[in-house]
């Protein structure tokens, strides 16, 4: 506190208004943010006077930029007040009982709810102030985010500063600051300094950038001279602005400046007893003459704690040490850590800094490896991949800790940085013969498919390509692992006898680690829709096999096998349970892929149960966690679910580049063709419908029976329906016939049951027999289910099925659908029902607006029909009255929506 507020008063206005509207009962978020010494402390400084001056009650907390900094610092240090039902302990998720990540959950909300019930309790609310969250956790920022959602009832605000946030704070409101104009300069130094010749504020504004820090640092420079009162003039700046900075320091007594060394080694946070311990004088009287001075600023509440007025205060004594004096500091704090009980990286931290010779590397090693360790059993993942970076930095080719930065980077969801370790370790292994190490390397990343599938693939190539050494139990998984790659990079013939021999190898062992990846293997080959009985069985045996000692993935794979295979034969009680076990096995994991998957799962059973947005919604959130790790077939996933929506919507997804470049992209993968098939069709897009159809064509005869299989054959099926391509449709009809009697729903994307679209094929090839029985076993699958928006899409499908041969049970189905579509908000549904349910129209009009609708001109239908463009355009016009349309572009719309379903 202390120095005077200039040029921030739409900022200070803004948080007076958050501030009523929280005292009244509306809270909110709000980040101030802008580069070092813009000011942030000091807007939130008169914030926080105003607050206290207005009775309101004000906590706080500060980030800390080192890397040995707890979990949820700032928070820890802003519980830690004297307010009923708020303190430190909220956040404890150590010796619990329960998973890391489970007890992390819960202690985010129970403090949420804790700070909630504080503010609502405290006359006028509740003021947090949380600074420099851009060195904040990601627990820190987890719970700034839960909170954020829960503010809007209650009277609590909540002011944060960063120098720039990438996360999404729902609600939040955004001050950015900007630097200071030459004008503001002025201001400054009139009211700081009195009277400065006019000739240096376009003089200190251009050496400080408008930064106030620096602004007012060159100002104290200046004045500490004489030189603000005559000209400007040429100016003797130390060298850079950090120097300037420190020149704060300067007339300090020599005990302090050592002092302050010490303490901006330490750390941006001064633990005064820490302090002490390592300091070879009594601390008191030099810390008391650094408050005086400013340069060091303490809160009366916690003595204990000091902090430098500004973190380029400190950067600037730190930056002023000398090499020794540099390494000694740091060598001295990390013994006085490593003698208490300091956190693992706190004390690696200064190890890492104090490394002169092997001695002191290997004691920084130790004491990072002990740092990722923590980390990892507090699931921070990333933490402790950084910390195994920080080894590698000392130990650059050891294949221990390369292994050990992969497997944390592989759990982070960074995979390119796992299989770079992966290969180097490789490299090593095969340099030197040792087929164990080779092995290792090979079976880090597991599970994922695109692009670094092929990466992976040929770790395991190399990895096997090794005679021996490796032993059976490591050679059945690698043989496992590759069987799974060689199906997910499209070559199932090579995939099938190498997972049975996978399996043979592993049955032979008895270890389930190999079991496991055998199981998965198996899994990998196998059409889940089809097969999903065996797919069952596999999940189960996945399971146990996780429980009896395999790879924790292993229960992972076999729930996720699990909710694909109850969603195919319709068990929602099943797949309701199976969720949740989802769900608490992803607390426990604490990995992104996990809760991508769980997202992934609850969207599917969202859009079985009518909730249209609700299930968009959910998706959204799936691909945002996806976009915190790379797992490439993400996007297309996210694009598939969203397709499979449009039939609901109609609103139909874009793909990145556009369809014809996705094909060409894409257009050996059997998958990708379906997939820009429905796409095009849904979207009316028939020349690259034509393109799919030619390729798909030539595809179905050697299609592999794996999960893709069923999508395909659907998409080939409805796809030639609607092209009127009578010889692919056979073949697809034929092909899917046997999986009459499932549901083509996954988490993937859900299209209900296989019987609807058997029917809308055998409908086109002329079979109303089949038609009729595939039908009506739809609807009664879908209303089985409870799948309302399914079975509507069911009854339309039969409806138009029906029109020409008995309009009655035509438009009874009809109206059916329609009531089930604007109930549900089914607006493409509700739309082709609505069109079915009208039969006003006459068979010439319902031709000639069908011709219109797709852009022919009054002149070509004319033509086509051989009638006269005035009677063309009178159908027209009768046809928009009837219909309740305006003109040609609502009648195409409709029509558009109505085409998609008449197949």
């Amino acid at each position: 506190m202390g120095t005077p507020l200039v040029a921030r008063v739409a900022e200070v206005v803004a948080l007076d208004r958050l501030r009523a509207d929280a005292a009244a009962g509306s809270g909110a978020v709000v980040l101030l943010t802008g580069e070092a010494g813009i000011g942030k402390t000091a807007v939130v400084e008169e914030a926080v006077a105003r607050a206290n001056a207005a009775g309101v009650t004000v906590l706080t907390g500060r980030a800390d930029p080192d890397e040995g900094a707890p979990a949820f610092w700032p928070w820890l240090r802003l519980l830690d007040c004297e307010l009923p039902g708020l303190t430190p302990a909220l956040l404890e998720t150590a010796d619990t009982g329960e998973p890391p990540a489970t007890a992390r959950f819960r202690v985010v909300q129970s403090t949420v709810r804790a700070l909630c019930a504080a503010a609502s309790r405290a006359d006028g609310g509740l003021l947090l102030v949380l600074e420099d969250l851009h060195w904040a956790d990601p627990g820190s920022l987890a719970l700034l985010t839960a909170l954020a959602r829960e503010v809007a009832r209650v009277p609590l605000l909540v002011v944060a500063t960063a120098r720039a946030l990438d996360v999404d704070l729902p609600g939040a409101e955004i001050l950015p600051l900007r630097p200071w104009d030459q004008g503001t300069v002025a201001t400054y130094l009139t009211q700081a300094y009195g009277q400065a010749h006019p000739s240096w504020p376009p003089v200190i504004h251009r050496l400080g950038g408008g930064n106030p820090l620096y602004t007012r640092e060159l100002a104290r420079l200046l004045a500490g001279s004489g030189g603000l009162r005559g000209p400007a003039a040429h100016l003797d700046l130390p060298d850079g602005l950090l120097r300037l900075v420190g020149r704060r320091t300067a007339g300090l007594s020599p005990g302090c400046r050592d002092l302050l060394g010490l303490a901006a080694a330490l750390g941006a946070e001064i633990d005064v007893v820490v302090l002490a311990r390592i300091a070879a004088e009594p601390v008191e009287p030099l810390l008391a003459e650094a408050i005086a001075a400013g340069v060091l600023v303490e809160d009366p509440w916690t003595p204990a704690r000091l902090r430098f007025a500004h973190e380029l205060v400190r950067e600037a004594r730190y930056a002023e040490l000398s090499r020794t004096d540099r390494i000694t500091a740091h060598r001295r704090i990390a013994e006085v850590l490593a003698a208490g009980s300091a956190r693992p990286g706190e004390t690696a931290r200064h190890r890492v800094r104090a490394v002169v010779d092997d001695g002191s590397r290997q004691l920084a090693r130790d004491a990072c490896v002990a740092a990722a360790d923590e980390a990892t059993r507090q699931l921070d993942h990333h933490a402790a991949a950084t910390w195994l970076g920080q080894a590698l930095d000392l130990f650059p080719a050891d294949p221990s800790l390369l292994l050990a930065r992969a497997e944390a980077a592989c759990r982070d969801g960074r995979l390119a940085v796992a299989v770079a370790d992966c290969t180097s370790v490789l490299n090593q292994a095969e340099t030197a013969q040792r087929a164990d190490e080779a092995a290792a390397a090979a079976l880090v990343v597991r599970g994922y498919g695109g692009q670094v599938a092929a990466a992976v693939l040929r770790l395991c190539e190399r990895a096997l390509a090794f005679e021996s050494g490796a032993g059976d139990v490591t050679r059945a998984e690698l043989l496992a692992h590759y069987a799974f790659l060689l199906a997910e990079t499209g070559q199932h013939q090579r995939a099938e006898p190498i997972s049975r021999q996978a399996m043979a190898l592993a049955e032979q062992t008895g270890d389930p680690r190999a079991l496991a990846a055998a199981v998965h293997a198996r899994h990998e080959v196998l059409d889940t829709v089809a097969a999903a009985e065996e797919v069952l069985d596999l999940a189960r045996r996945s399971c146990e096999l996780a429980a009896a000692g395999g790879r924790v993935e292993a229960e992972l794979w076999g729930r996720l096998w699990r909710l694909d295979a109850l969603l195919a034969i319709g068990d929602l009680p099943a797949y309701d349970a199976e969720t949740a076990a989802l769900a608490d096995l992803a607390e426990r994991l604490g990995r992104p892929m996990a809760r991508w998957h769980l997202f992934r799962a609850r969207a599917a059973r969202l859009l079985l149960n009518g909730r249209v947005e609700a299930a968009a919604e959910v998706a959204a959130e799936a691909f945002a966690v996806a976009g915190t790790f790379e797992e490439q077939p993400a996007a297309e996933l996210y694009a598939a679910f969203r397709g499979s929506l449009a039939v609901f919507t109609g609103i139909v997804p874009d793909w990145p580049g556009g369809l014809p470049a996705a094909l060409a992209a894409f257009g050996s993968e059997p998958i990708a063709v379906a997939q820009i098939a429905q796409l095009a069709r849904l979207g009316g897009d028939r020349p690259t419908a034509a393109d799919c159809a030619r390729t798909l064509r030539a595809m179905l005869p050697d299609l592999p029976p794996d999960s893709r299989r069923s999508f395909v054959l659907f998409s080939a099926g409805e796809l030639a329906v609607w092209l009127d391509e009578a010889d692919l449709a056979a073949d697809a009809y034929a092909r899917a016939l046997p999986l009459a009697d499932r549901y083509l729903n996954t988490m993937t994307a859900c299209h209900g049951a296989m019987s609807r679209s058997l029917g809308v094929v055998a409908a086109a090839l002329g079979n109303r027999d089949a038609a009729e029985r595939h039908l009506t076993t739809a609807i009664r699958m879908e209303d089985r289910l409870g799948a309302a928006a399914f079975a509507a899409q069911a009854r339309l499908a039969y409806a138009k099925a029906l029109r020409d041969v008995d309009g009655r049970r035509s438009r009874t189905l009809a109206e059916e659908a329609l009531t089930t579509a604007r109930r549900l908000g089914l607006a493409a549904i509700a739309t082709a029902a609505a069109e079915l349910t009208r039969d006003d129209l006459t068979a010439r009009e319902r031709e000639i607006v069908r011709l219109a609708a797709e852009g022919l001109a009054n002149r070509v239908i004319a033509e086509r029909l051989h009638i006269s463009e005035r009677t063309v355009e009178t159908h027209v016009r009768n046809a928009l009255a009837k219909l309740g349309l305006a003109n040609r572009t609502q009648l195409a719309a409709r029509l558009r929506a109505g085409d998609q379903y008449q197949h």
